[in-house]
């Protein structure tokens, strides 16, 4: 019986930086490394601290893996007509035509040195339509796929720029993601149109017509279960083919397109409890998961609040601030802080509901502002006049002291950041998508979230030194929690941060608040955010300590001299240690105590430090790059204009970006503010942290990018060519998709091609260079990438190995054992579907999950379409599915049979973290000859001490244990 996939499980993990919990499993090629367990974040952060949740990661079934993407994009770029090639080459050699893989239809179409269209008086709506009719060799909509658009959503930035939005719809029922996106000038110039739209919509459409077998209370509970949580009891109301519930949760029909056609789902916005607050897309007809997207990233009116830290030397210390007067508070108000963009109190019982007990009365009296600050100076050796301690670990109630203290601050900070990020030039807006009572979203912000969840009055291992952000779509409201810093019972040295609040910390609560702004901004046609892969969620978490230490730094609360290294997220809670690896203001070869990067070597990050920053691939330590260099431009060009900058990029953002595409984005942000007099500025900064014209990355999901340090060439371009063979038989290979990585970004487009009938590509318009990450994907081969220099004339040849298990190249799963967990895709085929974007998740022990200290050890049979004498295995043993790091493959055996009955151990070993996010070539030992099956065995997960640790430890791999990918490489 298949089982619902419960991310049940927790993990004792060493301490993080605690503004964000792990959330990054991307789609389309994201590798397991993402979801490793994460690695110490700075000095004050290298002894074992108590248990973390692990949590289930993102899925869409419209770009399941990497591999399924490049073989999608294969067809479309090989079905490219000269029109089609006239009109891309049209845009010269920073043109960029990015076709998205299921639809065929352009991702993004725009330029980084000029715009679509010239000046024009018409309106932004209809330059960008007509753009998009006169051009049908790209966009490929008829009249009637036009008459499916819808107007969403159009609004002017402080530049002037329209940001311009289109739905499709059908028989009232919305696509989810696809449709059409598009920014135009102040003068009427097109910038870029985005969105992929469904081409053939309302016939495919009549096609799926049938009503839904499902019901919107089964996906609600469908979703709920899928991330380990259960659907609240609460009453339905329906309005058309929409569903509320009581306690917040929706649901609504939507069109899901995928490139096997179009299906109706439920698209639910579920909150389970604590941090179980989703989104997913059920399919109406089969209740099986089609979208996961974790919303959550990691970490009478007279109050008394600061604007930085107790203690702090600037902005330390008490003073008075009304809440009304400031417009945050009603002119009544007087029980609830219940605000304009706020509603704070203290979830002490983590239920995400201001019960009795939990909120704060308006403050101020007759006699003066409430509230007062009362220190807990002998909680912890870090406890000092610099650094005040707000509750004592050792006596768990005390939180209670300054409960209302706690929450009238977070209710402060976040309304202060609200009226800030409104204006110029930054201008987070409600027509943008800020947070506002009015707008029927404002901040729900839960102070103290789970202080009272332990057996004895204080939080559990769960609810401290963490903060989150959930960010659903505009018109829903986000979820703030923020917790206690310093585990009960834990030691300085087990626990080493000060025993306070996240509350307090502004620079933390202003890094969760800005995912709320980068999450409005960096959206799909209807309005989704789209920060899922590593790369993209790595800028969630810069762009968050970016925003949070510009406003301390602007308002002079902390210092940035010419001297590097000074500027500190997080400096409160880690009593002025680092709390990330490096303080964001490290230029590269910077000489300071706070920018020596792990190897020991000075000096600020490039691109190519991404994967080892933090020790292994992970949002927060890669993001610092990124934080660095947005910093750079700060002192480039001064906050004003670099913050114009940064923000426009991200509305002129491609879906799930690199860090190569925002740079792209930045670029473009200038054209519209300067015409473009920066461009060789902003190209010489990013060319400095490695993000040069040359630098390559696979896709969103690749965490280990190239990098290069030169800005983009000029001169004549020239024709990559060559051939791709079988490298056993030397017989061509058709239909491998052939990329440049990091200007390719959506596969088919720009910079690729698809080999024809006789294994030959042909890539026009290429700037000559070295590239780092040529890509080449072909159906039941391995995936190569390699470097390649392109001068005039150069052939390019490649020659990959057949992998006889993948399922493309004619391997079939015949037998496994354990549940089968298909629907949530990530059933036994994920094995050999050649991608490291998906796997095969089952679980550690029985069928239902149930977490034990005893393995039931999982195995998959796989049949290959010949008879082979087997040179090499090739397994990544990484977790998949949304599990954690700890559910990766331990352990392992292989064997092998030539009838599928009698079976004979080929290799067996032990894989550890260190093997995750990648492959790991297993020589075989013996019975190599004359083999058609392959067994593979999943004999432990990696949970350290699997023995003591399970069921009692807090580790996913307890519940689960998956691998991602296997292949067999050999001869006939």
């Amino acid at each position: 019986m298949t089982t619902s996939r419960r991310g049940r499980g927790l993990l004792a993990v060493t301490a993080v930086s605690a503004a964000t919990v792990l959330v990054v499993t991307a789609a389309g090629g994201a590798t397991a490394a993402q979801t490793a367990d994460p690695k110490p974040q700075g000095k004050a952060a290298q002894a074992e601290k108590a248990a973390s949740k692990e949590r289930k990661g993102n899925f869409d079934a419209r770009t399941p893996s990497a591999r399924t993407t490049y073989n999608r994009a294969a067809k479309v770029a090989g079905k490219e007509s000269a029109a089609s090639e006239k009109f891309r080459n049209s845009l010269g050699t920073q043109g960029v035509v990015e076709l998205d893989p299921n639809t065929g239809t352009p991702a993004q179409v725009t330029k980084l040195d000029g715009f679509l269209t010239g000046k024009s008086a018409k309106k932004a709506k209809d330059i960008a339509l007509a753009y998009v009719k006169a051009h049908p060799e790209v966009f490929k909509l008829s009249d009637a796929d036009l008459g499916t658009l819808k107007l969403r959503k159009d609004y002017v930035d402080d530049l002037g720029t329209h940001h311009i939005f289109w739905s499709q719809e059908v028989d009232g029922i919305e696509v989810f993601g696809n449709g059409l996106k598009a920014n135009v000038t102040k003068n009427g110039q097109l910038i870029s149109v985005m969105g992929a739209p469904v081409a053939g919509l309302t016939s495919q459409a009549q096609a799926r017509s049938a009503a839904p077998a499902v019901s919107a209370d089964k996906a609600r509970t469908t979703a709920a279960e899928d991330i380990g949580g259960t659907a609240k009891s609460a009453t339905a109301k329906t309005a058309g083919t929409s569903v509320k519930w009581s306690n917040g949760d929706t649901a609504k029909q939507v069109w899901f397109h995928t490139a096997d056609g179009l299906r109706k789902g439920w698209m639910t916005y579920v909150n389970a409890g604590g941090m179980k607050i989703y989104t997913h897309v059920i399919d109406a007809q089969t209740g099986g998961l089609l979208y996961r997207k974790d919303l959550s990233s990691e970490g009478n009116g007279d109050a008394l609040v600061q604007d930085n830290y107790p203690g702090a030397a600037k902005g330390g210390t008490q003073r008075v601030e009304n809440l009304i007067y400031n417009k945050w508070l009603p002119k009544n108000a007087k029980t609830l802080l219940d605000g304009t963009s706020v509603a704070a109190w203290a979830d002490i019982n983590d239920d995400n509901q201001p019960n009795a007990g939990e909120t704060v009365k308006v403050p101020g009296t007759k006699i003066g502002a409430e509230y007062k600050l009362v220190p807990f100076q002998s909680a912890s050796k870090f406890c000092s006049t610099s650094f005040i301690c707000t509750w004592d670990p050792a006596k768990p109630d005390s939180w209670k002291t300054n409960m209302n203290q706690d929450v009238t601050n977070a209710f402060y900070l976040a309304s202060n950041f609200h009226d800030w990020l409104a204006k110029p030039p930054i201008s987070f807006t409600p027509a943008a998508g800020s947070f506002d009572a009015a707008g029927g979203d404002p901040v729900l912000l839960n102070a103290l979230d789970g202080a009272a969840t332990g057996a004895d009055g204080g939080p559990d291992a769960n609810h401290v030194d963490n903060a989150n952000m959930s960010t659903p779509p505009d018109g829903t409201p986000p979820t703030m929690q923020m917790y206690l810093f310093h585990q009960p019972g834990a030691t300085d040295e087990q626990d080493p941060y000060v025993p306070s609040s996240s509350a307090n910390d502004a620079s933390i609560l202003y890094h969760e608040y800005t995912h709320g702004l980068s999450n409005r901004l960096v959206v799909d046609a209807t309005g989704n955010s789209t920060l899922n892969s590593i790369q993209a969620g790595s800028m969630g978490e810069a762009w968050s300590d970016f925003y949070a230490m510009d406003y301390l730094v602007s308002h002079n609360l902390e210092t940035d001299t010419t001297a590097p290294g000074e500027v500190l997220e997080g400096k409160y809670v880690s009593h002025g240690e680092l709390f990330r690896t490096q303080a964001i203001d490290c230029r590269v070869k910077a000489v300071s105590p706070n920018c020596i990067q792990p190897d020991g070597s000075k000096g600020g990050y490039t691109y190519g430090d991404f994967p080892t920053i933090g020790g292994t691939p992970e949002v927060h330590a890669s993001g610092e790059v990124w934080a660095q260099t947005l910093w750079d431009l700060r002192e480039r060009f001064g906050r004003s204009y670099a913050l114009s900058l940064i923000t426009r990029a991200m509305e002129l953002s491609p879906n799930d970006p690199t860090m190569l595409d925002m740079r792209n984005a930045i670029v473009q942000a200038d054209l519209v503010a300067s015409g473009g007099k920066n461009a060789g500025i902003i190209w010489t900064v990013f060319a400095n942290r490695g993000m040069g014209w040359y630098a390559g990355v696979v896709d969103g999901g690749d965490a280990y990018p190239a990098e290069d340090f030169h800005k983009p060439p000029t001169g004549a371009t020239t024709t990559l060519s060559g051939t791709v063979t079988d490298k056993d038989t030397g017989a061509p290979v058709a239909g491998a998709l052939v990329y440049i990585g990091g200007h390719a970004s959506g596969y088919a487009g720009d910079y690729s091609d698809a080999t024809d009938a006789t294994g030959k590509y042909t890539i026009t318009g290429v700037a000559p260079g070295t590239y780092p990450k040529v890509v080449v994907a072909a159906p039941g081969y391995e995936l190569i990438v390699q470097s390649v220099k392109v001068s005039s004339g150069v052939k390019a040849n490649f020659a990959p190995r057949r992998n006889w298990a993948s399922a493309s190249g004619g391997g079939s799963v015949v037998d496994f054992n354990g549940p089968d967990y298909s629907d949530f895709g990530c059933g036994p085929g994920g094995a050999i579907d050649n991608a490291q974007g998906t796997g095969w998740g089952s679980t550690t022990g029985d069928n239902a999950g149930t977490p034990t200290n005893v393995m039931v050890p999982k195995h998959v049979d796989v049949k290959l379409p010949a008879t082979v004498t087997i040179s090499a295995f090739n397994v990544d043993p990484s977790n998949t599915c949304g599990d954690p790091g700890s559910a990766s493959t331990g352990k392992y055996r292989i064997e092998t049979s030539a009838d599928g009955t009698t079976w004979a151990t080929a290799a067996e070993g032990e894989f550890t973290a260190a093997n995750r996010g990648k492959y790991n070539l297993v020589a075989p030992t013996g019975n190599a000859t004359g083999v058609q099956y392959v067994r593979f065995w999943m004999l432990s997960p990696q949970v350290p001490d699997f023995a003591n640790n399970c069921p009692a430890g807090a580790f996913g791999g307890c519940t689960f244990t998956d691998m991602t990918e296997l292949q067999v490489f050999g001869t006939k």
